[in-house]
């Protein structure tokens, strides 16, 4: 294992609180579960359904190849059509998917993207953004000129620079190295493929040294503001609430009311949170209300966040969490994981949900999932956590209380901040190593944030905008909840109505980031071994 290098010792945590695996291990094969429902009927239903799907996919797998068309090259560097090459991961367990999105189409977002925008918004500002030696800018150089030549330059392995997932690497890359360019081999690849390519030019492993960090750190200087407003409101949401051990109740005022309020209360305070690490800075904070009480407060900046998203969320499950989260608070608080995306902003808003969880009574234990690396410019380290975590708790007042509260869950282990590899490689999460999802087994509930993270949970394929979310995420080995503001031209779960509904307002609904999605499933929830922490029907 790695010691994920965030010096958590400074706030007096133990180091075994910040653990990063390098992802060696073999991936895990996951049983295919179904959705839990209230009532052995209904239960029993889903079972004989999940065992035809199971039937009809198995039958359906054979000899499907998942990227067709794929350009080869034989070793006179030659190409031709072949259906022969198909990713080293997995096949999906209860479908089969669509191909991979690839970049060769001009004019969509992938090709955009790999044949411009990469190179000119993201790789020029590292080479403007720090301090390089002649090896790092020799190799920043190559690395440039490969992306001149996106459409020609073929592919290579990541080479030996310290890293831990050299061979994993080695075992994504085996089917395009040298036979296919960055714009044939499958967009999501090549993509994770170009940032830690920048981590080899940067010698990120040797020197340690986030090629990304003037970025981020401006990011976050950027949004003072909006991070002292979040806060303060955070801050003062919960000011009625009580630790009383690891369960919370309502100050005297509120407690003299009935359970039915105070109960309504903590569900519209766990729901606001859950909208907010959504929205993230589309959250328009100025609508929230300054004064009343905690109640009042949350009701009325639950309505103003409902009545500012309500346009652009094309799905929402949010009752469907809450309740989980509700449930899991009568139960003394269970664990929550919430994997992360990005710094800045959007980070203070996935802590201020974990938050919520704790001092709600809902988690007991909150596991935030975090890059093993740098890569897509601000995805969120265990360093970046840290940094923020600082830079609200020297915030005056209320907000600095807000931050020290922070430090405290971090000191205590309430919450667990954990780096891993896998987390910034491209492989579909219905291919995960089994550390990873023995490990996702014993949460309650897990928060997949971003695009990027959706992106891998639909293997990057187009499926059908309409199919439901329990036929493609329903693998993932614990409840999840997908939040999502669309970056991609792909998608699932999706009333056809609301399509319509957001394609006529946009037409660049699916990639412009306006619109997003609170999606949900339990489809793995019907049957646990021992240790797994979903319900089942007695």
């Amino acid at each position: 294992s790695l010691r994920c290098s965030v010096a958590l010792e400074q706030y007096g945590a133990s180091s075994t609180a910040c653990t990063a695996t390098a992802r060696d291990a073999a991936p895990n094969s996951l049983a295919t579960r179904n959705l839990k429902v209230r009532g052995v009927q209904g239960w029993t239903q889903r079972v004989v359904r999940k065992n035809a799907l199971r039937r009809t996919t198995s039958e359906n797998l054979r000899g499907v190849k998942l990227v067709k068309g794929l350009v080869c090259r034989n070793a006179a560097g030659e190409g031709e059509d072949t259906n022969t090459t198909s990713p080293s991961h997995a096949p999906h367990p209860l479908e089969v998917p669509p191909p991979m999105i690839v970049s060769t189409e001009p004019g969509t977002w992938a090709h955009d993207t790999m044949s411009r925008r990469i190179r000119e918004t993201i790789l020029s500002k590292v080479f403007t953004d720090n301090d390089l030696n002649s090896d790092q800018e020799a190799a920043l150089k190559a690395l440039d000129l490969e992306m001149q030549q996106a459409g020609t330059t073929l592919l290579r392995d990541i080479n030996s620079d310290g890293g831990p997932d050299i061979a994993t690497w080695q075992e994504i890359m085996a089917p395009y190295v040298g036979k296919a360019t960055w714009l044939e081999a499958p967009w999501l690849t090549a993509e994770f493929y170009f940032y830690r390519r920048v981590v080899e030019a940067m010698k990120y492993f040797e020197l340690r040294e986030d090629p990304f960090r003037k970025q981020k750190d401006l990011g976050l200087k950027s949004a003072d503001a909006a991070v002292e407003n979040l806060c303060r409101q955070l801050a003062g949401m919960t000011s009625g609430l009580l630790a009383d051990g690891t369960m919370l109740r309502l100050k005297s005022e509120a407690a003299e009311q009935s359970r039915a309020i105070e109960d309504e209360v903590i569900r519209e305070i766990i729901e606001l949170f859950v909208l907010t690490a959504l929205w993230g800075n589309r959250m328009d904070l100025s609508l929230w209300p300054e004064d009343g009480t905690a109640s009042n407060r949350a009701g009325d900046a639950f309505s103003s966040a409902l009545a500012a998203g309500e346009k652009y969320l094309i799905h929402d499950d949010l009752k469907r969490v809450s309740q989980v989260l509700f449930e899991a608070r009568l139960e003394g608080g269970r664990r929550v994981d919430i994997v992360v995306d990005n710094a800045g902003f959007e980070l203070v808003c996935d802590l201020c949900l974990a938050d919520v969880a704790i001092i709600t009574g809902a988690a007991s234990v909150v596991k935030l999932h975090l890059k093993g690396h740098p890569t897509f410019v601000s995805d969120a380290m265990g360093t970046d956590v840290m940094a923020t975590v600082e830079s609200v708790s020297n915030m005056f007042g209320a907000v600095g209380t807000v931050g020290k509260r922070w430090k405290e869950h971090i000191e205590t282990g309430r919450w667990e901040l954990s780096e891993h590899m896998y987390w910034a490689q491209p492989t579909p999460f219905w291919d995960m190593p089994a550390d990873v999802s023995d490990d996702l087994k014993k949460s309650c509930i897990v928060f997949l944030k971003g695009d990027a993270n959706y992106r891998r949970l639909l293997g990057d394929s187009p499926w059908p905008l309409t199919k439901p979310f329990d036929e493609v995420a329903g693998y993932f080995p614990t409840r999840l909840c997908a939040l999502r503001t669309l970056k991609a031209e792909l998608g699932c779960g999706m009333e056809a109505g609301e399509i319509e509904r957001a394609r006529a307002d946009d037409a660049d609904w699916l990639t412009s980031g306006q619109w997003g999605v609170c999606q949900f499933t339990e489809m793995n929830c019907e049957s646990v071994e021992d240790g797994d922490n979903c319900d089942v029907p007695q």
